[in-house]
């Protein structure tokens, strides 16, 4: 044997050694968990091993095995039924609901349990695993833009088989095959230019994606062939970014919001890291830019914005696990997979103390702490602090309402009122609950109306006219609107001085005549006639026509497929007096609708308390006798989906 061959052999026992020494813990343990699995494992890391020109692929099979187990994916035939979903949504004449409806009858209804789940460390093949280890080193060594990419970065933003918990399939070849020639005459050394590139090219050949927050209920993240009908969620939409930037070496990552300060929902995008290190940001494939450009996700009100990783954040789960081992699910063991980066993200980044004694008088003391934000009637863990100089320390955004929780035996317990931190002043504000206080409210919404201020705005100028002549010449004035409305139903008294056959709503310029629903009375009788009106809706879809104004129903709306030319009205068939004028604004069904069945709860010490059910009489509530200074929840049982808590002040309920 030669010197050579003895160095070499040398070089590949020192390299394993050290892999093995400072992660054989993990490796075993991985393997442990493997099963009758451990077998193909450990002919990825024998084939790694054999040559010393192989000891990055063996580190990389290393650190995928370390952190496999946790991963899981579904299978059956029913996931593969609904998995057409995302490419019917290239058909623009239905809707998303529609085409639920119709897998729903073929397949019935979607159904999560009637999957096997199948766990990534007992599954995985050597084939799969080593073909995705040699395509990802063959691209970056490939392609100019990986030049300056660290084995580290590498490993967590190029390597991955997987994002979430979708089917594993053969993604890489055959987005690499596809994908991979669009950018062989690129150039340059900066990934940022090679996925501008790239976008460009997918936008031009493909159009721009159709998005959508309308899924089958409970279907998992999507795999990366189904992801390629590049419609969707912002999640189902990130996921095609990623596995198409990261087929061709582009270092990026999901980066995401886990709820909103101000809604129920998160809400997630892919970052790009460049050759110097910086990240950009694509939200809905939308254009590159600059993290700190990005208004949109730094002007959403958040507490804490994260980075996903394929690695678990073994620092932060050693430091969890050190005081306890009963955690809630978003930072266990297998789910703490994400870092920090809420910085990049904000404009009012606080730097929190929470002291001891705000804390209940029987729950001070406790070691660690959980920051919980409001998600509809739970709350959920979004960040952890441990006790240091009898204070709790967050890194938050300003403006979001959360409280604190421990977490025993397997569920949160509140250790404090809620809070929010004020975002100019940054003082703390506690919502508690004074006592022998009460107040009545009257409420009008399950939900801030902010989110559908267009619609209201929208009708802000609008023009009730009345005619004798069936093309409205020289129509006269009834009512015009002068503000936004406030409630589902707004009535309005008129006296004008003629009787008409026709009559009608006509729209704002620039409102494409949104509205809901109208009703003409002359003294107490509801007036009804011929409808009359534009034909033509936006999209030309047929489901927002004219007709929708007088068909009974404040869920249905008019928008018309011209910004300023649309009307709808009723041919009374003889003249007729008009007395009272009813109108509702179009909108997401979140006011109070007469009829339907309502509960409010408040904020107590242990959670959320009711103050009783009503069935609505009209289009508000009204409750006597509630407790003061605290927190509000109004759940509506009979339609809708957004529901969001809300404080009280001078009387009228603020949406947090």
């Amino acid at each position: 044997m030669n010197n050579i061959s003895k160095f070499l052999i040398i070089y590949v026992l020192l390299i394993f050694t050290a892999c093995s020494n400072k992660n054989d813990y993990r490796l075993q343990e991985a393997l442990s968990l493997a099963g009758k699995n451990r077998i193909e494992l450990k002919k990825v890391l024998k084939r790694y091993s054999k040559n010393a020109t192989d000891s990055l692929k063996y580190k990389a099979a290393c650190f995928l095995i370390e952190n496999m187990p946790g991963y899981y994916y579904y299978e059956g035939e029913v996931l593969e039924n609904y998995s057409t979903y995302f490419k019917w949504l290239d058909d623009n004449k239905k809707r998303p609901g529609q085409i639920i409806e119709s897998l729903e009858q073929k397949y019935g209804v979607f159904d999560i349990s009637k999957l096997k789940v199948k766990h990534d460390i007992q599954e995985i093949d050597s084939a799969y695993l080593c073909e995705n280890i040699d395509l990802s080193f063959e691209v970056w060594k490939k392609f100019p833009w990986c030049k300056n990419i660290s084995f580290n970065d590498f490993c967590e933003y190029i390597l991955p088989y997987r994002i979430g918990n979708e089917k594993i399939t053969n993604w890489r070849k055959k987005y690499l095959d596809k994908y991979g020639a669009y950018l062989d005459t690129i150039k340059t050394e900066n990934p940022v230019t090679a996925a501008r590139n790239l976008r460009k090219i997918i936008l031009d050949k493909r159009g721009e994606p159709r998005f959508t927050v309308i899924r089958p209920n409970g279907y998992p993240n999507i795999d990366a062939l189904t992801a390629e009908a590049f419609n969707g969620s912002c999640d189902d939409i990130s996921w095609f970014t990623l596995f198409l930037f990261r087929c061709v070496g582009i270092p990026c990552t999901i980066d995401y919001i886990p709820l909103r300060g101000n809604d129920n929902v998160g809400h997630s995008w892919v970052s790009i890291k460049n050759h110097k290190g910086e990240f950009y940001f694509t939200d809905f494939f939308s254009n590159i830019a600059f993290i700190s450009e990005n208004s949109g996700n730094r002007l959403a009100l958040k507490t804490k914005a994260y980075r996903k990783t394929f690695s678990k954040n073994r620092d932060a789960i050693k430091k969890i696990s050190e005081i306890t081992h009963d955690t809630p699910k978003e930072f266990s063991d297998n789910n703490y997979r994400f870092i920090d980066v809420t910085y990049l993200y904000t404009n009012f980044l606080s730097n929190i103390e929470i002291q001891e004694n705000a804390l209940y008088p029987d729950k001070r003391g406790e070691k660690l702490v959980y920051l919980c934000m409001s998600s509809k009637l739970e709350w959920i863990p979004v960040d952890w602090s441990i006790i240091n100089n009898n204070s709790y320390v967050f890194n938050i955004e300003s403006g979001c309402v959360s409280r604190l929780a421990n977490y025993e035996n397997g569920k949160l317990i509140f250790v404090s009122d809620p809070f929010i931190v004020q975002r100019q002043s940054r003082e703390i504000h506690f919502f508690k609950l004074k006592k022998g206080e009460y107040e009545s409210v009257t409420l009008f919404s399950k939900f801030p109306l902010r989110v559908e201020s267009s619609y209201r705005n929208r009708m802000i100028g609008g023009v009730f006219e009345g005619c004798n002549n069936p093309q409205f010449q020289k129509a006269d004035t009834i009512h015009v609107i002068k503000g936004a409305p406030s409630r589902l139903l707004t009535t309005v008294s008129v006296s004008p001085l003629k009787e008409y056959r026709y009559v009608r709503y006509k729209g704002p310029s620039g409102s494409y005549c949104n509205i809901a629903e109208v009703q003409f009375f002359s003294d107490s009788v509801y007036l009804t006639g011929k409808v009359i009106g534009t034909p033509g809706s936006l999209k030309n879809d047929g489901s927002r026509e004219y007709t929708n104004v007088f068909d009974g129903s404040t869920n249905t709306s008019f928008d018309h497929n011209t910004p300023s030319d649309g009307w709808a009205g009723l041919d009374l068939s003889t003249p007729k007096r008009i007395t009272k004028i009813v109108y509702s604004p179009r909108n997401s069904d979140n006011y109070i609708k007469e009829g339907q069945k309502y509960e409010l709860f408040y904020s107590g010490k242990e959670g959320w308390k009711s103050l009783g059910q009503q069935v609505a009489t009209s289009d508000s509530l009204n409750y006597d006798n509630v407790p003061t200074g605290t927190l509000y929840y109004l759940k509506n049982y009979s339609s809708g989906v957004q529901e969001r808590i809300f404080n009280i002040e001078e009387g009228k309920p603020i949406f947090k």
